[in-house]
């Protein structure tokens, strides 16, 4: 019911209570900037840990209105930059694998490629309420995007990917899978090697993509070339490993674009810090 600016205004400072109210949460965050940024001022390091948590409140409004707002409202909304490196994997016919992290307005981006017309399905893990969970899988749906439960990621996965279609996964989180330590801002980080296995057994390119939310209330869409794929005669788990850390490297590189719109208070580094493999 709110009109969007408003809303924007509201959600912003909901997350700037957050900073203020949740202390492991924002004391990680400022620890996990000042590991990205060594070189930062504690002043700023604490400014850009607090603009965070105000972008994910006006992203997590969006993401909200995507029960209710139209497709000419979602086309609307965003715009892309390097849509051509997208366009080109996409029309090979071999899957392309769509890799962003948790920026800006993640939910936004996968719905603006099913509106724009690409076949789209993405790899998300369950919400712990199930309730929540078949919500945001309806968001998803309404918008023309297929959920693939992690648990199920892999033979569902290939089928995207032969069918030529858009599989998109989030790559910058520390979960409990297959992965290498692999640098991140410079810092050891688990990451899962999932993207590279996919890519490298069914041919599919690589695509890096973000999406920030601009100072004007828009979206941004930022599709980069796709990766390079290491050479075939330097063995599989080398090459996995490789195109593991260049994912890692391409994440790395959309964050810094708009570093207040990553989700800093994750334990992204928490394997590293504990001297865990």
């Amino acid at each position: 019911m709110l009109p969007r600016r408003v809303g924007l205004k509201l959600f912003s400072a909901l997350g700037h209570f957050a900073f203020s109210a949740y202390r492991k949460e924002r004391d990680r965050a400022v620890s996990n900037v000042s590991l990205a940024f060594p070189e930062i001022d504690p002043l700023i390091v604490r400014a850009l840990a607090r603009g965070s948590f105000k972008s994910l409140g006006r992203n997590a409004l969006d993401a909200i209105r995507l029960a209710f707002i139209s497709r000419e409202e979602v086309l609307g909304l965003c715009t892309i930059s390097g849509e051509d490196h997208l366009r080109q994997s996409y029309e090979r016919g071999r899957g392309v694998i769509a890799l962003t992290g948790h920026i800006g307005c993640w939910e936004l981006l996968g719905a603006r490629l099913s509106r724009k017309g690409y076949k789209v399905s993405v790899i998300a893990r369950d919400l712990h309420d199930g309730r929540l969970n078949d919500i945001l899988v309806r968001i998803r749906r309404r918008h023309g995007t297929v959920s693939i439960p992690r648990g199920a990621s892999a033979v569902a996965g290939y089928k995207v990917l032969k069918k030529g279609e858009i599989l998109g996964m989030l790559l910058d989180q520390d979960i409990d899978v297959d992965g290498v330590m692999v640098p991140f801002f410079g810092v050891p980080a688990h990451t899962a090697r999932g993207a590279a296995l996919f890519a490298l057994r069914s041919g599919a390119d690589i695509v890096p993509m973000a999406i920030h939310m601009r100072p004007d209330g828009s979206h941004g869409i930022t599709v980069r070339p796709p990766l390079e794929i290491p050479p075939e005669d330097l063995g599989e788990e080398w090459r996995i490993d490789e195109l593991t850390a260049s994912c890692s490297k391409a994440i790395e590189e959309l964050i810094r674009i708009y570093p207040q719109q990553w989700v800093w208070f994750h334990d992204r580094w928490k394997r590293h810090l504990e001297g865990r493999p």
